[in-house]
């Protein structure tokens, strides 16, 4: 597998410390924070609401177990609203202004023994506290991820201690600075998966080690990647490098991890923690904010529901209008249109760029360079694969195939001269692949 040192060298250095977002006046709390899950709003207009009552609950068998949503603030539903998510659909919400007593903030919660719980009690929790897993760019409950998972044996938790995304800092501050509380989510987690051990896949240079104690009787492997490189993050990168420390005897019984287990990021470790150690339900998250058009820059941990307005706000305001806005990083990211869009679970970092920052991005037909073929990792042809996803270009069906194991890493798409959105069909064309529209 090939890899690019130093794709991306952002200019902002690791915050040392977080600051909690100003508590906005209204929130807008989306009915929507996982991928394929229909919600049924249990709230009305004018209805008041307490910091962490359940505002929707999934509906439909498919959607059983799917995680809630709560409120983040006390208040009063002042409108159900249309909204724009942070990956560009709409979706109606709670729009809520905060008012009235806090149940959880600022006020210290006492620690559950969650040892005694079962692994159904585990995923019952999951679902009623809200935990939604954001380890990849498409959000899931939890509770439904280890429901659907088919894997008799071999079953282990893997959790990656940095961002996949070079360009942002969440998962690795989180992974620095929560590091206990981070293991104890993956232990929890681990019970509910009924794995039979965790792997964490550290940075080679970490400024944090894994406490060996804090493990307790958990069979544990701690492999290290170096994530100046990109792809460091994605599954087939993270596997590799557990598999080549699961060549010691000792840790032999690792060789078995596999692409189905559960896999996790640091924030949503820190979600299983807050919400079965101390029932919180998911309220809050930590979002790094940052950009050259901003007066200041920060990592916030922010109430969901919160606006990107609010918290350009809190930076100081804007030095410039921004030319773009970012969500989760320059390479796995996506453009938004707008300020007024909420802060949702699978938010992890905001970046606000200038025009001057910005190239070219007029797409022209594909010249065919070949640059495509040559930076990826997993060498396919995604100049090809685009023709056929676009232009009915028939291809073999081993080279079509091939599709389904493109990491969606968007190597293809930062070398492209023509600016062809190369990484973005290929991911169509895997979801077709998956649901059999592709033959229908």
């Amino acid at each position: 597998m090939k890899a690019i040192n130093n794709f991306v060298s952002p200019d902002h250095p690791m915050f040392e410390t977080s600051v909690r977002s100003f508590l906005p006046e209204t929130i807008i709390v989306p009915f929507c924070q996982a991928d394929g899950i229909e919600y049924q709003c249990s709230m009305e207009k004018g209805d008041t609401v307490k910091e962490g009552q359940t505002i929707a609950s999934p509906r439909g068998i498919i959607s059983a177990n799917g995680a809630c949503i709560h409120s983040s603030v006390p208040g009063t539903i002042t409108d159900i609203v249309q909204c724009t998510l942070p990956d560009g659909t709409l979706y109606y919400g709670a729009k809520i202004k905060t008012s009235g007593e806090f149940t959880y903030l600022g006020k210290k919660q006492k620690e559950a023994a969650w040892n005694i719980f079962s692994s159904a009690t585990l995923l019952e929790e999951f679902k009623s506290k809200g935990v939604i897993n954001t380890f990849s760019g498409k959000p899931v409950s939890l509770a439904t991820e280890i429901k659907n998972c088919s894997l008799k044996k071999y079953r282990f938790v893997v959790v990656r201690m940095f961002d996949e995304d070079p360009s942002r800092y969440t998962d690795s501050f989180i992974a620095s600075r929560c590091t206990a509380k981070v293991i104890e989510g993956a232990r929890i987690a681990a019970k509910a998966f009924e794995a039979e051990g965790i792997a964490f896949v550290i940075p080679k240079k970490a400024d944090f080690t894994i406490n060996k104690d804090l493990l307790a009787d958990n069979a544990y492997v701690i492999a290290t990647a170096d994530n100046s490189k990109y792809p460091s993050g994605n599954i087939r990168s993270l596997l590799r490098q557990i598999r080549k420390i699961a060549k010691i005897p000792e840790y032999e019984n690792f060789s078995s991890v596999n692409h189905k287990c559960l896999f996790l990021d640091p924030e949503t470790c820190l979600s299983l923690y807050e919400t079965i150690v101390t029932g919180v339900p998911v309220v809050e998250r930590y979002v790094h904010v940052t950009g050259t058009c901003l007066k200041s820059a920060g990592m916030f941990k922010v109430r969901i529901g919160t606006t990107i307005k609010d918290l350009a706000e809190q930076c100081g305001g804007f030095n410039e209008s921004p030319a773009k806005i970012v969500i989760n990083g320059l390479i796995k990211g996506n453009e938004v249109s707008g300020l007024d869009i909420p802060v949702t679970q699978n938010v992890k970092s905001i970046e606000f760029l200038s025009s001057k920052e910005l190239g070219v991005h007029r797409s022209t037909a594909c010249i065919r360079c070949g640059h495509c073929r040559a930076i990826c990792p997993e060498h396919l042809v995604p100049d090809l694969l685009y023709k056929m996803a676009l232009e009915k270009y028939i291809l073999p069906k081993d080279i079509s195939a091939t599709a389904m194991i493109c990491s969606e890493c968007a190597l293809c798409n930062s070398v492209c001269p023509a600016r062809l959105a190369l990484c973005q069909t290929i991911s169509l064309l895997k979801n077709k692949k998956t649901t059999g529209e592709e033959n229908a």
